[in-house]
């Protein structure tokens, strides 16, 4: 491959909160110059944002159908990805979310962290009571323990452990910290680290952020110390015009923490790229 651009975070109209084709999603990707790109549409078992988020055997497959479908036209190009969600248990549980899905049918997959005991960084709720210092350190806090309940064989990493940015609150300016979550962050990167698993830096915080500001590199250099070797990257898409968004400054921000690799995945095996 003659670059590093891969964008592993991408959403088509399958994701109930996306209405992007995946011939678009293609096209744009292409024109862009990325190397590999990842569709990871929701499947998600409960109904905090609506019944529309209540995956089922009948749309998993029509997914699973047009990812397969993509990758062979494409010629490998695409990879057949999952953002799996923490089950709220309203109604869903882990154990819905792991009957709906088959870890081997994907190559990739994030879990990520939307909700928790009927809240979200997504609620005005979540931020009435909590600063943003509070709330990123509280966002992760539940990470850590949703995360030792889902069974590792389905998830490769943790999507975007600085969601809370893009929420309800009312910083000007909502860059995150190493400070803010420090105690929280080294309990997830130690439990990554030793299960083999790892995390995403995830450039669509970067639209939130004033000017062409990026943030991170204090967790992520703490990422590095602890033995990381390599992230993945994406751009949380839902629309053409974010595909891609931005992904050299993640690389850029990647390198400097001194993680040595970023990763694909084929059959949910990791493929190592040397951060260039």
């Amino acid at each position: 491959m003659t670059n590093n651009l891969f964008d592993y975070h991408l959403h088509s109209f399958h994701s109930p909160d996306g209405n992007m084709g995946m011939e678009t999603i293609v096209e744009r990707a292409q024109k862009l110059g990325l190397a590999e790109i990842c569709i990871t549409d929701h499947v998600e078992v409960d109904a905090s944002f609506g019944h529309e988020w209540q995956a089922n055997a009948e749309t998993v497959a029509a997914l699973l159908d047009d990812l397969n479908r993509m990758q062979e036209v494409t010629n490998g190009f695409v990879k057949r990805g999952v953002e799996l969600a923490f089950p709220d248990n309203n109604p869903g549980t882990v154990e819905d979310l792991t009957r709906l899905v088959k870890p081997d049918d994907f190559d990739f997959a994030i879990i990520s962290l939307h909700q928790y005991k009927g809240d979200s960084p997504f609620f005005e709720s979540f931020f009435k009571e909590r600063t943003l210092a509070e709330a990123a350190a509280s966002y992760i806090k539940w990470i850590n323990q949703r995360i030792r309940e889902f069974p590792t064989e389905y998830y490769d990493v943790v999507g975007h452990i600085d969601v809370v940015v893009k929420g309800s609150h009312t910083c000007a300016d909502p860059s995150l910290s190493l400070s803010f979550f420090e105690e929280e962050v080294r309990e997830l990167f130690r439990f990554l680290i030793d299960k083999g698993k790892s995390l995403e830096v995830n450039t669509s915080a970067y639209r939130t952020l004033p000017g062409n500001k990026v943030h991170g590199l204090d967790w992520l250099t703490l990422f590095a110390q602890m033995g990381g070797e390599y992230v993945t990257i994406g751009s949380d898409a839902h629309r053409p015009e974010h595909i891609g968004y931005r992904l050299q400054d993640a690389i850029n921000l990647i390198r400097e923490a001194g993680i040595p690799y970023l990763a694909t995945f084929d059959k949910r095996q990791a493929i190592m790229h040397k951060v260039k």
